[in-house]
């Protein structure tokens, strides 16, 4: 006959026993999720990415004058950028400058980049032999993106006179 005492002691370390066996399998399983886990959000971050709308840079800006002032002193001529192609971006750390042929006109770009206003001082006068031009560029440390224009206000764009179509199917 077994004594009480020493079953006893012997079931408590069969327990024990099993106890730290299944503490090391819930280990091994809760790792086993962990890594599970980082791999799964790994792939849906690549997947995310994949389809989050890529961006186009600009290859081209065009302007066109909102507020249809004629080029006289005293009033701010303003000018929107059209990006080109449709739907392309500025660079993120584009830096956009203007600058003005005449050194009494002093045009700023809004922090948009696209938004140039040309403030004609009191009494200017635009040179008849040299109109008034404003450059605008772009660069971009982080990209190759560099656009260039110019706007020239008191030059009459240059209008279509014809068109022709050709077949093409």
């Amino acid at each position: 006959m077994s004594h009480p005492k020493k079953q006893n002691e012997h079931e408590q370390e069969h327990l024990e026993h099993l106890i730290e066996a299944l503490s090391v399998k819930v280990d091994k399983l809760g790792r086993y999720v962990v890594e599970r886990f980082a791999l799964i959000d790994h792939q849906l971050r690549e997947i995310r990415r994949e389809l989050r709308p890529k961006s186009t840079l600009s290859t081209g800006i065009t302007f066109q004058e909102i507020t249809m002032l004629p080029t006289e002193g005293g009033n701010t001529l303003v000018y929107t950028g059209t990006l080109a192609p449709a739907g392309s971006v500025l660079a993120p750390d584009a830096v956009p400058t203007v600058t003005s042929n005449d050194p009494a006109v002093l045009p700023t770009v809004d922090a948009t980049g696209l938004v140039v206003s040309i403030p004609l001082p009191a009494g200017w006068v635009e040179n008849d032999t040299t109109p008034l031009a404003i450059r605008y560029a772009t660069t971009s440390a982080s990209t190759k993106q560099a656009l260039a224009a110019t706007i020239t206000p008191s030059v009459p764009p240059v209008l279509a006179t014809g068109i022709a179509f050709a077949q093409t199917t």
